[in-house]
Protein backbone atom coordinates (compact mmCIF):
# COMPACT_ATOMS: atom_id res chain seq x y z
CA UNK A 1 0.00 0.00 0.00
CA UNK A 2 0.98 3.51 -0.66
CA UNK A 3 1.69 5.90 2.11
CA UNK A 4 -0.53 8.95 2.32
CA UNK A 5 2.43 11.24 3.09
CA UNK A 6 4.14 10.56 -0.23
CA UNK A 7 3.31 13.23 -2.80
CA UNK A 8 5.08 14.86 -5.72
CA UNK A 9 5.25 15.25 -9.46
CA UNK A 10 6.40 12.55 -11.80
CA UNK A 11 9.17 13.15 -14.29
CA UNK A 12 6.65 13.12 -17.15
CA UNK A 13 4.68 15.97 -15.60
CA UNK A 14 7.87 18.02 -15.12
CA UNK A 15 8.93 17.44 -18.75
CA UNK A 16 5.51 18.52 -20.01
CA UNK A 17 5.72 21.73 -17.96
CA UNK A 18 9.23 22.45 -19.30
CA UNK A 19 8.03 21.91 -22.89
CA UNK A 20 5.07 24.29 -22.42
CA UNK A 21 7.25 27.02 -20.87
CA UNK A 22 9.83 26.59 -23.67
CA UNK A 23 7.17 27.05 -26.36
CA UNK A 24 5.84 30.19 -24.67
CA UNK A 25 9.32 31.70 -24.32
CA UNK A 26 10.20 30.76 -27.93
CA UNK A 27 7.05 32.47 -29.22
CA UNK A 28 7.80 35.58 -27.17
CA UNK A 29 11.35 35.70 -28.60
CA UNK A 30 10.12 35.41 -32.21
CA UNK A 31 7.49 38.11 -31.66
CA UNK A 32 10.03 40.45 -30.05
CA UNK A 33 12.56 39.88 -32.84
CA UNK A 34 9.99 40.57 -35.57
CA UNK A 35 8.90 43.73 -33.79
CA UNK A 36 12.51 44.87 -33.47
CA UNK A 37 13.15 44.29 -37.20
CA UNK A 38 10.02 46.27 -38.06
CA UNK A 39 11.12 49.21 -35.94
CA UNK A 40 14.62 49.20 -37.46
CA UNK A 41 13.17 48.96 -40.97
CA UNK A 42 10.98 52.00 -40.27
CA UNK A 43 14.00 53.90 -38.95
CA UNK A 44 15.97 53.13 -42.11
CA UNK A 45 13.13 54.34 -44.34
CA UNK A 46 12.81 57.55 -42.29
CA UNK A 47 16.58 58.15 -42.56
CA UNK A 48 16.45 57.58 -46.33
CA UNK A 49 13.58 60.06 -46.70
CA UNK A 50 15.50 62.58 -44.60
CA UNK A 51 18.53 62.24 -46.89
CA UNK A 52 16.37 62.59 -50.01
CA UNK A 53 14.76 65.72 -48.58
CA UNK A 54 18.24 67.07 -47.86
CA UNK A 55 19.21 66.50 -51.51
CA UNK A 56 16.02 68.25 -52.57
CA UNK A 57 16.68 71.24 -50.31
CA UNK A 58 20.18 71.55 -51.73
CA UNK A 59 18.72 71.55 -55.25
CA UNK A 60 16.22 74.25 -54.28
CA UNK A 61 18.96 76.34 -52.63
CA UNK A 62 21.10 75.99 -55.73
CA UNK A 63 18.23 77.19 -57.94
CA UNK A 64 17.42 80.06 -55.56
CA UNK A 65 21.02 81.30 -55.48
CA UNK A 66 20.96 82.51 -59.09
CA UNK A 67 17.43 81.71 -60.28
CA UNK A 68 18.32 78.65 -62.33
CA UNK A 69 19.49 75.10 -61.90
CA UNK A 70 23.08 74.40 -62.84
CA UNK A 71 23.51 71.86 -65.61
CA UNK A 72 25.27 69.10 -63.72
CA UNK A 73 25.89 65.73 -65.28
CA UNK A 74 23.34 63.13 -64.34
CA UNK A 75 23.09 61.09 -62.20
CA UNK A 76 24.73 62.97 -59.33
CA UNK A 77 24.34 63.62 -55.61
CA UNK A 78 25.46 66.18 -53.06
CA UNK A 79 27.01 65.84 -49.62
CA UNK A 80 25.62 67.96 -46.79
CA UNK A 81 28.89 69.72 -46.03
CA UNK A 82 29.85 70.27 -49.67
CA UNK A 83 28.67 73.62 -51.06
CA UNK A 84 27.36 73.41 -54.61
CA UNK A 85 28.45 76.02 -57.11
CA UNK A 86 29.54 76.30 -60.70
CA UNK A 87 33.16 75.80 -59.60
CA UNK A 88 32.37 72.90 -57.25
CA UNK A 89 29.76 70.69 -58.93
CA UNK A 90 28.12 67.83 -57.05
CA UNK A 91 29.96 64.58 -56.60
CA UNK A 92 29.65 61.61 -58.89
CA UNK A 93 26.83 59.10 -59.11
CA UNK A 94 28.64 56.80 -56.66
CA UNK A 95 27.48 58.68 -53.58
CA UNK A 96 27.50 56.70 -50.35
CA UNK A 97 26.32 58.59 -47.28
CA UNK A 98 25.49 57.78 -43.69
CA UNK A 99 22.30 58.92 -42.00
CA UNK A 100 23.77 62.40 -41.41
CA UNK A 101 24.64 63.00 -45.07
CA UNK A 102 28.39 62.58 -44.62
CA UNK A 103 30.50 60.31 -46.86
CA UNK A 104 30.89 56.83 -45.38
CA UNK A 105 31.58 53.18 -46.04
CA UNK A 106 30.27 51.87 -42.69
CA UNK A 107 26.76 50.48 -42.27
CA UNK A 108 24.14 51.66 -42.84
CA UNK A 109 25.25 53.05 -46.19
CA UNK A 110 22.69 54.92 -48.27
CA UNK A 111 23.55 55.10 -51.97
CA UNK A 112 21.97 58.33 -53.24
CA UNK A 113 21.42 59.37 -56.84
CA UNK A 114 19.72 62.35 -58.39
CA UNK A 115 18.63 62.05 -62.00
CA UNK A 116 17.52 65.04 -64.06
CA UNK A 117 15.53 65.30 -67.27
CA UNK A 118 14.30 68.38 -69.07
CA UNK A 119 10.55 68.85 -68.91
CA UNK A 120 8.23 71.57 -70.05
CA UNK A 121 9.63 74.78 -68.60
CA UNK A 122 11.95 73.22 -66.06
CA UNK A 123 13.60 70.08 -64.81
CA UNK A 124 12.17 66.87 -63.42
CA UNK A 125 14.41 65.40 -60.73
CA UNK A 126 14.22 61.77 -59.60
CA UNK A 127 15.93 61.25 -56.25
CA UNK A 128 16.68 57.69 -55.11
CA UNK A 129 18.15 56.15 -51.99
CA UNK A 130 19.17 52.47 -51.88
CA UNK A 131 20.52 50.54 -48.93
CA UNK A 132 20.88 47.05 -47.48
CA UNK A 133 17.81 46.65 -45.29
CA UNK A 134 17.89 44.68 -42.05
CA UNK A 135 14.61 42.92 -42.81
CA UNK A 136 14.44 42.09 -46.50
CA UNK A 137 17.76 42.57 -48.29
CA UNK A 138 17.87 45.57 -50.62
CA UNK A 139 15.49 48.51 -50.01
CA UNK A 140 14.82 51.68 -51.98
CA UNK A 141 13.02 54.98 -51.52
CA UNK A 142 12.46 57.45 -54.32
CA UNK A 143 11.06 60.91 -54.76
CA UNK A 144 10.19 62.93 -57.86
CA UNK A 145 10.35 66.73 -57.86
CA UNK A 146 9.74 69.30 -60.59
CA UNK A 147 11.77 72.49 -60.39
CA UNK A 148 11.03 75.49 -62.62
Amino acid sequence: MRRLTEAGDTIVEVLICIAIVSMILGGAFVTTRNSQLGVRDSQEHAEALKLLESQLEQLRADAASDGKVKTFGTPFCMYNEQPVSATSPPTSADCKQDNTGAPTTTQPVFNLTVGRVNSSGGYLFTLKAQWASVSNGQAEESMVYRLY
